[in-house]
């Protein structure tokens, strides 16, 4: 089905709202809204040149504030979609995400909309939470390393770990085939910081 879904893709047209955007830039592979926040961006990958869009700008002009990108790893149908965005002091990029700490905030802002270039999709919040980047000696679950699963019994192990991090419960359990995606951006709390919100397909799209 994975291949089914990829072919497809690949011969698939963009759709008509980001068909200008892709044929400007053909490294977008979607768009990320969280209606009612500043977080509404084009989303970059580049699995050759993992972090070309850290400091880099939709155009590809130098750009301190960056633009929100996929982790390298993945792919479209991977399970899980990483994607990295600056918390900007200006209040752009993923500046806003950790206001998912309050429980009012998510509920205010319980649904993501990451449309891939070629297919709209809504995503629900499953969990939030305050992590760090670990060292590579210790054995924690590393929530940025959850890209595939190789069976069920690793899908829910990360779920579980996921909703026992979060700060407080969504009531949304993902099943195995539900992808999810990870917003992550850096925080101060502890050396290496990050702040985490994972979240799943309403639908089904594979």
């Amino acid at each position: 089905p994975t291949e089914t879904t990829a072919a497809a893709t690949e011969s698939a047209d963009p759709l008509p709202q980001y068909q200008p955007l892709y044929k400007e830039n053909p490294e977008l592979v979607g768009w990320l809204r969280i209606d009612g926040t500043v977080i509404d961006y084009p989303v970059m990958h580049t699995p050759e040149d993992p972090e070309k869009y850290l400091h880099r700008n939709f155009q590809g002009e130098d750009s301190y504030a960056g633009t929100p990108f996929i982790d390298y790893r993945c792919t479209e149908d991977s399970d899980n979609l990483v994607i990295y965005g600056h918390n900007m002091s200006d209040g752009s990029m993923f500046h806003t995400l950790p206001q998912y700490e309050k429980k009012d905030h998510w509920q205010s802002h319980p649904v993501i909309r990451f449309d891939s270039v070629y297919e709209e999709r809504e995503y629900e919040v499953v969990a939030a939470f305050y992590d760090r980047i670990y060292y590579t000696h210790e054995t924690n679950f590393k929530f940025y390393n959850f890209i595939d699963a190789a069976d069920q019994a690793e899908y829910d192990n990360a779920v579980e770990q996921f909703k026992k991090k979060s700060l407080y419960d969504t009531g949304v359990t993902p099943e195995y085939g539900q992808q999810l995606i990870t917003l992550v951006t850096c925080t101060y709390h502890v050396d290496n910081g990050r702040f985490v919100v994972v979240a799943c397909e309403k639908e089904q799209h594979r």
